[in-house]
């Protein structure tokens, strides 16, 4: 994960405990995904975008402030990371 972060957004981070493990099945597609989201801090550096092709823009958001077009997995984890905070 360290090594995807850097290559793809320059940056160093520190990897914390497990968010949640999402299944994002798409059946149209035959396709089942199983995402692991970890809570992580920036360590140095600022993200730019290094692989144009797999990412158009980037940007840090206050949890009520999220764009609207999440993926499913994204939407999954922003509820579980909100009922983390709330105990």
């Amino acid at each position: 994960m360290r090594r995807e972060i850097r290559e793809e957004y320059g940056i160093e981070i520190e990897v914390g405990p497990l968010l949640d493990v999402v299944d994002h099945i798409l059946p149209a597609e035959g396709q089942h995904w199983v995402s692991p989201t970890y809570l992580c801090t920036l360590a140095s550096g600022s993200p730019t975008i290094r692989e144009p092709g797999k990412c158009s823009e980037i940007g840090w958001f206050a949890p009520d402030a999220m764009p609207k077009d999440l993926t499913l997995v994204t939407r999954a984890d922003l509820a579980h990371y909100l009922q983390r905070l709330c105990g």
